[in-house]
């Protein structure tokens, strides 16, 4: 099911979550994402939605929706059929959806303060593991398979090396000598935990993450490999969006930051920095993400 969550009272009533019909026309803006969680979403955009609401009431943008898909793939539909008019998410789920759906890149958002990031391969200290070619015959953890640290990027990296991946049904599951064999553990915590508790030789994560497992247990894990750098999230809009309201958006969107309120609007918003232009420009910028992409399409991997 769908769910579309309004800045009216539209969106959440007494804690309900309210499944509404997509309000079609040139007044409304709807604001896109994907998640299992719902609800967390909602409640996530819902302050941006009603920021962009006033900003453009002038503009004639009479509202402004938050719509929250479950899959991907239901997002490409959605932004494809002009739907959804931003689309905000990782650099490669969100460069996969823009490049199928007709979109474009947008803008970045510096999520969680950050702008850009990358992936790292990490194992015990004192493991044997020196170099991408010793997992041969171990066992790597990932998060899950739309994760950009915890799965895309360490897996595009280890395709490169021209190792043979081989999914796990399980952490237990007998592994291929000449492979190396993966586990999804469905949460960034819980590879790590995985790693700590010696289930898994090697583990796929982010450099925070990464940093706060090294201040707890400082010098007991290690980097072998670090994946290319990309943006920490991205702003994709509809190719319906018409060059006038684009501009008008990013004009809003990226003078944010400036202002008390707008900073307070961007911090509720999982910790958002600010909005701004692709600093090498978006050729230069997606020119690696969709080598990525490519690669894991080739080997059925994304």
């Amino acid at each position: 099911m769908n769910f579309i969550g309004k800045q009216t009272l539209r969106g959440l009533i007494s804690g309900a979550l309210l499944a509404v019909p997509a309000l079609a026309g040139a007044d409304t803006l709807t604001l896109g994402s994907v998640s299992d969680n719902v609800k967390k979403h909602l409640a996530r955009f819902e302050p941006l939605a009603a920021y962009l609401a006033d900003e453009l009431a002038d503009d004639g943008i009479t509202s402004v929706e938050v719509r929250v898909l479950t899959s991907s793939s239901d997002m490409t539909r959605a932004l494809a059929d002009q739907e959804v008019d931003l689309f905000f998410d990782s650099p490669l789920v969100a460069t996969s959806v823009a490049d199928q759906a007709g979109g474009y890149p947008f803008l970045r958002r510096w999520k969680d303060g950050v702008a850009t990031y990358h992936s790292l391969i990490i194992v015990p200290s004192g493991s044997d593991i020196e170099t991408l070619d010793d997992l041969v015959g171990h066992r790597i953890g990932f998060q899950e398979p739309d994760s950009t640290s915890g799965f895309l990027l360490p897996a595009a990296l280890m395709r490169r090396a021209a190792l043979e991946l081989h999914q796990l049904r399980d952490r237990d599951a007998l592994l291929p000598p000449d492979e190396v064999g993966y586990v999804f553990t469905l949460d960034d915590k819980n590879t790590l935990t995985w790693l700590h508790r010696g289930w898994i030789d090697a583990a796929a994560t982010d450099p925070d993450s990464f940093a706060e497992l090294d201040a707890a247990l400082p010098g007991q894990y290690r980097i072998i490999a670090q994946s290319v750098d990309v943006p920490r999230q991205i702003v994709v809009r509809g190719g319906h969006v018409s060059p006038a309201l684009a501009e008008r958006l990013a004009q809003v969107m990226t003078n944010m930051h400036l202002t008390e309120h707008g900073r307070t609007i961007l911090e509720d918003f999982n910790e958002t920095n600010r909005f701004d232009a692709f600093p090498d420009g978006i050729d230069a910028t997606f020119e690696p993400i969709r080598e990525v992409l490519s690669e894991l399409r080739a080997l059925d991997l994304y």
